[in-house]
């Protein structure tokens, strides 16, 4: 798993808190991540992240598998990869087109006015991001020149460190493509993740949304196509 191979290459920090980070993070809802999977992230990046404040580390991976569950449903949803990587009507890398992984542009800083604890949850969730990208890079992964700067020839080098930005945006394409699956059962998911999206962030519980979870939960609940019996 792309997933396991980072988070095994990150650099140990203290081990003293990831019992602890267990027992507050295991509590979360993760329909979509197997408990095996959960119990993997949570202990790595407790690990790496062990020096940091309690509030902020436990933050930063519950940001992470909130990332995770998100990409899950991108893979149930399996005809979204499908419309990215091989029918994009925005050729030719659709909505990759800039640096949307940047959490906090300066005029975000400027008309936001985050919290100190959202700042420093920026700056660690950055700094994962340069990580995981250089993992990725490692790899063999190319970079395509003139467009987002996390962009190879086989999509982003962000997994689990996506910004909120990138994770919540579906494109028309994807979103007709959804209600053309899941029927009425979609336009929950739909709405929640353009809420989430346009959401100004401002504090540690903005970067998370729930109700995105709780309706891709009712969606996938609904298992025979639209228009069968």
């Amino acid at each position: 798993m792309p997933f396991d191979s980072w988070l095994k290459s990150l650099p140990d920090d203290t081990f003293c808190h990831v019992h602890t980070d267990l027992e507050v993070l295991n509590a979360l809802p993760l329909s979509f991540l197997r408990a095996e999977q959960v119990a993997y992230q949570i202990e790595r990046l407790s690990t790496h992240l062990g020096s940091k404040p309690p509030l902020i580390r436990q933050a930063a991976i519950r940001y992470s598998l909130y990332v995770r569950q998100l990409d899950a449903i991108q893979e149930k949803g399996h005809n979204i990869r499908e419309i990215c990587s091989l029918d994009c009507q925005r050729p030719p890398v659709g909505c990759c087109n800039s640096e949307h992984h940047v959490i906090f542009s300066p005029s975000d800083l400027l008309l936001a006015r985050p919290t100190q604890n959202t700042l420093h949850l920026v700056h660690v969730l950055t700094a994962l991001q340069q990580l995981e990208h250089a993992h990725a890079l490692d790899q063999g992964r190319l970079i395509r020149p003139d467009y987002c700067s996390h962009l190879t020839s086989t999509g982003c080098t962000l997994r689990l460190f996506k910004s909120p930005l990138c994770i919540h945006y579906l494109c028309p394409q994807v979103s007709l493509a959804m209600i053309a699956t899941h029927g009425d059962q979609a336009a929950d998911f739909l709405a929640a993740m353009h809420d989430s999206g346009n959401r100004v962030i401002l504090t540690l519980q903005d970067f998370t949304y729930p109700e995105v979870i709780r309706a891709a939960e009712s969606m996938f609940a609904l298992v025979a196509p639209v228009g069968t019996s």
